[in-house]
């Protein structure tokens, strides 16, 4: 098995611009007021405080890069300056327009424009506009059925941190609901950095309690915002030095894949994992990629497709499809690393889907398959009577083709597709395809909402217990049709039983820290290595005052040594950070 990789030099934000950068965000915001300020009076090099981009809107606009001034005219008038725009932005516009309908509305072409105005001569070290990353990380969400708001927000994704549009701007033109899901995504842009900094990747235990924090975010889908931007820098990370690439993947596979499992979205989660892969262990992929191509047997795949078609035809099934697949790259090698096997030892490298129409037929579909081949004993799996715990539902059994080859059927209904294809997002769609936004996403952020209370309740100081197990077995929860209807009904105290995660930012260090309910900032600060110096306290971004001020899930505190200190890169970016906080919302 490969070393574990680790990272030999601090990773720098990723700004992905080969033009000179706008100013920080910290320099586009108003200063705040003397009272605010006055903590820090006692040091030569005091980090200025962190500011709320909610009062980014009060500034002149003298103050503005012109990127930003840019931006908020094309929002002003932007059928307009789409107009005027370059042909090749409008080129890209239509590319997009073609590929997704949704880029025909007129909340999505104001983004469009505004975004295109941002960015507007900033270029990704691929050589290509910065507006593309934009398009396609838009075009992500697209495919998984997301309506206007989520669209625009993935279109402006960048423009607070990359461009300098401040969130006032975003929700007088484009309503709050978009500036909430940009501000989120910046928010969870920056603990992103902050971990890569902090190699947090390599502690499984504080990978898996940032993952909560993640999904402990006021809105969801800003982490599906964030997913669709890592999957589309993952896409074209080739243009950056080995030591980034390896940084973002390894990043990428112990936290972003991970967190698109546990939201059931299994085509991210397989995509992120195979181009970490690539990335991380470059001689291996290539080596199995090449014996992958050699052994998969795509004749075998062909006759059972054809054999199996007859066969349902014959009982009177009707079926949506069935295809061939294989296992992911990833999961090949995972599967014989772990398990120390050879490729043809693994029984599931083959396979067959098959998608039916009713959740009936699929168990007759399962005797219809054992009846053509002879099944592999203790290779079954029904997770459509007890579905995974983000929602995965299907039927999975082994058999033994004609070519003596294990073979995997999986069979599912559309809707268990969908879910498995989209999970957190499946609801976002019609059998067909068709978007149902108004309905969907209350459905999407409480799912988010019971997977975080779940995770609360099972988390202990190890590993958190996996579902099923335990002294007092929950039932899964799936998309409830109802808030009342969850079996793991969302509150913000977790139901008042399980610890809290709070992040904590100590001498340029972050850490997730797991504490009791109901514990006070004194209970945190007795756990930092500078607790008996004089320090200065920020709990997420806004001075403390209170040290018996009680904590909650996904709260930020910011310990700043009252001693000359070292300015960098780190204190810039924690000064970009909003004093939004990272805490679950309440409904």
């Amino acid at each position: 098995m490969p070393a574990a990789v680790a990272c030999s030099v601090k990773c720098r934000p990723h700004h992905r611009l080969s033009a000179p950068q706008p100013p920080a965000a910290l320099d586009l915001l108003p200063r705040a007021p003397a009272s605010a300020a006055g903590e820090l009076r006692a040091t030569r090099c005091r980090t200025p405080p962190s500011l709320s981009f909610a009062r980014a809107s009060d500034q002149g606009e003298a103050r503005s890069p012109p990127s930003a001034r840019r931006a908020r005219a094309a929002v002003a008038g932007f059928e307009e300056v789409g107009a005027a725009s370059s042909a090749a932005a409008a080129a890209l516009l239509a590319g997009a327009q073609s590929r997704h309908a949704i880029f025909r509305e007129e909340l999505v072409r104001k983004a469009y424009y505004a975004a295109e105005a941002a960015h507007r001569g900033q270029m990704r070290a691929s050589g290509d506009p910065y507006l593309q990353h934009c398009v396609e990380t838009a075009a992500l969400l697209a495919e998984l059925g997301a309506g206007p708001p989520v669209i625009a927000a993935g279109l402006l994704h960048d423009t607070v941190d990359d461009a300098g549009l401040d969130y006032g701007s975003i929700s007088e033109q484009f309503g709050a609901g978009v500036a909430d899901l940009v501000k989120g995504v910046s928010n969870l842009s920056h603990l992103s950095k902050l971990a890569r900094r902090n190699d947090t990747a390599s502690r499984t235990d504080e990978a898996d309690r940032l993952r909560t924090v993640f999904l402990a975010m006021e809105d969801a889908r800003a982490v599906l915002i964030k997913l669709a931007d890592r999957l589309h820098n993952m896409r074209t990370l080739d243009s950056l030095p080995k030591i980034k690439q390896q940084c973002f993947a390894k990043e990428t596979l112990e936290i972003f894949a991970p967190l698109a499992n546990q939201l059931g979205i299994l085509n991210w989660k397989e995509q992120l994992e195979n181009l970490c892969f690539k990335h991380l262990y470059p001689e291996q992929y290539e080596e199995l990629s090449s014996n992958l191509h050699e052994f998969y047997n795509r004749d075998m795949i062909a006759a059972a497709i054809r054999r199996l078609e007859q066969a349902l035809q014959v009982r009177g099934l009707s079926y949506r499809s069935i295809s061939g697949r294989h296992k992911s790259i990833y999961s090949i090698y995972s599967k014989m690393t772990r398990k120390k096997l050879d490729m043809d030892e693994i029984y599931d490298v083959h396979g067959v889907r098959v998608i039916l129409e009713n959740k009936a037929d699929c168990f007759t579909t399962l005797e219809v398959v054992h009846h053509l081949w002879p099944r592999i004993p203790g290779k079954f799996k029904d997770y459509v009577s007890s579905p995974k715990s983000n929602g995965y539902q299907s039927l999975h059994t082994v058999v033994l083709s004609e070519e003596t080859l294990p073979l995997e059927i999986q069979i599912r209904t559309a809707d268990m597709h969908l879910q498995a294809e989209f999970g957190i997002a499946a609801h976002w769609r019609y059998k067909e395809g068709v978007r149902n936004c108004s309905s969907s996403l209350p459905e999407m952020v409480e799912w988010v909402r019971c997977v975080v209370t779940w995770q609360c309740e099972t988390l202990h100081t190890d590993h958190p217990s996996p579902p099923g197990l335990g002294s007092s077995p929950r039932a899964t929860c799936t998309f409830p049709s109802d808030s009342d209807g969850c079996p793991f009904s969302y509150s913000k105290q977790c139901d008042h039983t399980g610890p809290i995660l709070v992040i904590l930012l100590e001498n340029e260090k972050m850490s997730v820290q797991e504490l009791p309910q109901n514990s006070k900032i004194l209970d945190l600060l007795k756990r930092a290595s500078s607790y008996d110096m004089q320090l200065s306290l920020r709990l997420n971004s806004h001075a403390v005052h209170n040290l018996h001020q009680e904590l909650k899930m996904g709260d930020v505190l910011e310990l700043i040594p009252s001693t000359p200190c070292k300015s960098g890169g780190y204190m810039r970016e924690l000064n970009q950070m909003s004093d939004h906080r990272l805490a679950v919302s309440q409904s």
